[in-house]
């Protein structure tokens, strides 16, 4: 073979092989290529409960009454005995000696009762002897003085301690001292924010005074609480000294005041189931 027949086979070959590939990305070009497969959105179902039948109501069944006999019965007709005019005029004599005899016997029994002792130390003994209301009295008294009594109360407590206020650095807390005011108004508003009546004794209604005198330092803390006077009630003092110990610091002191401490006298009043900081 020539090397012209075989240059030829070969330009042949490669024009082929063109033509072949060319054809080959045209039909791959030009063909309608499927679209995506579409995806499903999910149907949603709301399942309710089928109602249940409605039953067509009845009305009630009345039990028919049976007569106890269908024919009409005859009853012989009752007849009261004849009476006799004669007799029945008569009033009845009552006896006499039951209503004579009658009387005698309560003071029979009065004198028997009267006369009758009472071994000592006997259960009826204990049930006739009155109780002794003395140890009792004071004990109400104390624990439900009552508002005249309280008022009482606290007027004597202000005379008992008034000299402790001529010392010039202590105060009550209603005083009408104007440079501590507001110091006072302060110390107050903390005290009704945390002070509580005892559940048990206002369910109890136990009332009471229970004075206290308090020392505040300048940063206005508390810094000693000394019970001056119990109210009668260790539940109501322990409620006091709860009080003063749980709340914080109510302020410096006036500018014009230089000493150190200020005493404070306080009278926390328990009644009707209220509290009053006076």
């Amino acid at each position: 073979m020539s090397d012209r027949y075989i240059e030829k086979a070969l330009l042949f070959f490669v024009i082929a092989s063109l033509l072949l590939h060319v054809g080959i990305f045209a039909v791959l070009y030009y063909y309608p290529q499927s679209p995506p497969p579409k995806t499903k959105e999910p149907v949603y179902i709301d399942l309710q409960p089928t109602p249940e039948p409605v039953q067509p109501r009845t009305p009630p069944q009345q039990n028919e009454t049976r007569r106890r006999s269908e024919q009409q019965v005859r009853v012989p007709r009752e007849m009261a005995p004849r009476g006799d005019a004669a007799r029945d005029s008569q009033a009845p004599q009552r006896p006499q000696q039951s209503q004579r005899q009658a009387p005698a016997a309560e003071p029979q029994a009065d004198a028997h009762r009267q006369t009758t002792p009472i071994a000592p130390g006997s259960s009826a003994a204990s049930l006739l002897k009155p109780k002794s209301q003395s140890s009792q009295q004071p004990a109400k008294a104390q624990l439900f003085p009552g508002a005249g009594r309280m008022a009482q109360l606290e007027e004597s407590y202000r005379r008992k301690y008034e000299n402790d206020i001529a010392e010039g650095d202590t105060r009550f807390l209603n005083s009408d001292d104007i440079q501590f005011g507001s110091f006072l108004r302060r110390f107050e508003g903390a005290v009704y924010g945390v002070w509580r009546y005892p559940q048990e004794a206002a369910m109890r209604g136990i009332e009471g005074i229970t004075p206290v005198r308090i020392t505040f330092n300048r940063r206005g803390e508390i810094t000693n609480i000394q019970q001056l006077e119990s109210s009668g009630a260790k539940i109501l003092d322990e409620e006091v000294v709860r009080t003063l110990r749980a709340i914080g610091p109510v302020g410096g002191f006036p500018k014009g005041y230089e000493k150190d401490e200020f005493h404070l006298i306080a009278f926390f009043q328990y009644g009707g189931a209220k509290r009053a900081l006076r």
